[in-house]
């Protein structure tokens, strides 16, 4: 008699734990959504919303550019979780390996100014952004002139991400999210105090030994390192690099705070000449970098590779003559959300946004004289700068796009890259088929407002 009520027990839970398993697929998963974004109705609201930019006008300058930059340490006084690599699941770093910092470089015509801002963080966490929101009005400052990016290294700080975020790059902590708004701010203040006038050269730089693409072996790549050169009156000499190749020299194993090859190149820099420099990650979705060996070993291989190739070139850099200065902030519309668990399955909108939370989400665009800057809110792939620099090119312009402008959408890649696997285009493409394309054609209509 015993043994038949422990079986009827035994089948009553396992008959429950099958019930619940069942409600909770059919509650939580649901089929991968294959409308493309142009079909969906959120894609004609954006097309008038950039439609609108056509009123859009960049006023004529006051006087040549001023130019002013600081740099403000970011390393927080004792340790917290590392950000970067989920399986290390929010440990704290053992020891600083070299300090991280944010860096700014503010930019005056005598009608407008703008401040552009990289922080060595994976990304600029979208906690932040709200805080900056409203903490920059008092410095004379607003998101509609901060141009915000981040050098991508992945053994920086946590504990700015909320809900399931938490689990991967340690509990939120609103004292951490405080601290790096307020030091953002006080950088921008900073630069802000220190302008002097001066000129700028530009240039794209190839360093095709430094990247790859991670997706498809020998796939299409863009290796060009992006430069923008500052002269200023007292004989300073400022430069801002972006570049696609991922900032993932170190394992996640490596557990000491640091700002991985990006912040060995721009000390190598300065210690080759530079008052100051400043990295900002470029397109870097479907791009790696490509060292004989990873490891410490790969951030100064990349830091020289790179350092020597753009030495050895910038007598290319041609002048900027033009003192225009204008930036546009457009906020992005999407689809609902789908992270695929399989290539047909995906978790339904709901269970995402309960995990990860839901910020705005925006595209930035920057001219200065004509240089064009593009910010996006994801590790945007570097498949799409040809197509970009082609376009610009044609009036005699350069793209700079860069990653992590203030939200976070995940990876954004080509529409037939959708179904390849690999984490890129599986579980960290959040967004609707097609929304790279999308997204390159909302880039393509701030580039042509701003090029008026």
């Amino acid at each position: 008699m015993v043994w038949k009520k422990i079986l009827r027990y035994t089948i009553t839970v396992v008959a429950a734990i099958i019930v619940l398993l069942i409600l909770f697929i059919a509650f939580s998963l649901a089929p991968v959504n294959r409308t493309p974004a142009q079909e969906q109705p959120f894609y004609q609201e954006m097309m008038q919303r950039l439609a609108s930019l056509d009123s859009f006008s960049i006023p004529e300058p006051a006087h040549n550019f001023s130019i002013g930059f600081a740099k403000v340490n970011l390393t927080p006084s004792s340790p917290v979780a590392l950000a970067g690599y989920g399986n290390r699941r929010g440990k704290r770093y053992t020891s600083v390996h070299d300090s991280i910092y944010v860096r700014a470089i503010v930019v005056d015509n005598g009608v407008q100014k703008v401040a552009i801002v990289s922080a060595d963080l994976i990304i600029i966490p979208p906690a932040v952004t709200e805080r900056l929101d409203k903490k920059l009005n008092a410095i004379g400052f607003s998101l509609n002139n901060t141009y915000l990016g981040a050098t991508h290294t992945h053994n920086s700080i946590g504990n700015w991400g909320e809900g399931a975020a938490r689990f991967i790059y340690g509990a939120y902590d609103d004292a951490i999210v405080e601290f790096i708004s307020d030091r953002i701010v006080a950088c921008i203040e900073q630069a802000s105090h220190a302008m002097k006038r001066g000129v700028l050269r530009s240039g794209m730089i190839p360093v095709p030994q430094a990247t790859g693409n991670r997706m498809i072996d020998g796939g299409p790549e863009d290796s060009l390192l992006r430069v923008v050169e500052f002269h200023r009156s007292d004989s300073s000499k400022l430069l801002l690099m972006s570049y696609t190749a991922h900032a993932t020299c170190l394992y996640s194993r490596d557990l000491e705070l640091s700002r991985d090859y990006p912040g060995k190149l721009v000390d190598t820099l300065e210690a080759k000449g530079y008052t100051f420099a400043m990295f900002m990650a470029g397109a870097v979705g479907s791009h790696r970098c490509t060292p004989p060996q990873y490891g410490w070993d790969c951030v100064d291989w990349m830091a020289e590779e790179i350092s020597n190739t753009f030495l050895s070139q910038r007598g290319q850099l041609r002048s900027v003559t033009d003192s225009s200065l204008a930036m546009i902030r457009v906020p992005l519309l999407l689809s609902d959300p789908q992270i695929k668990i399989a290539p047909d399955w995906k978790v339904r909108s709901w269970l995402f946004r309960s995990a990860l939370g839901e910020y705005p989400v925006s595209l930035t665009g920057l001219r200065i004289g004509n240089i064009l800057m593009l910010g996006t809110p994801c590790d945007f792939s570097g498949e799409f700068n040809p197509a970009l620099d082609s376009l610009v090119s044609k009036n005699g312009f350069q793209t700079m796009v860069t990653s992590f402008n203030g939200g976070y959408i995940g990876y954004v890649t080509p529409l037939n890259r959708y179904d390849v696997d690999h984490s890129e285009t599986q579980f960290m493409n959040w967004y609707a088929r097609g929304t790279g394309e999308y997204m390159e054609e909302s880039l393509e209509k701030i580039i042509l407002t701003l090029e008026k």
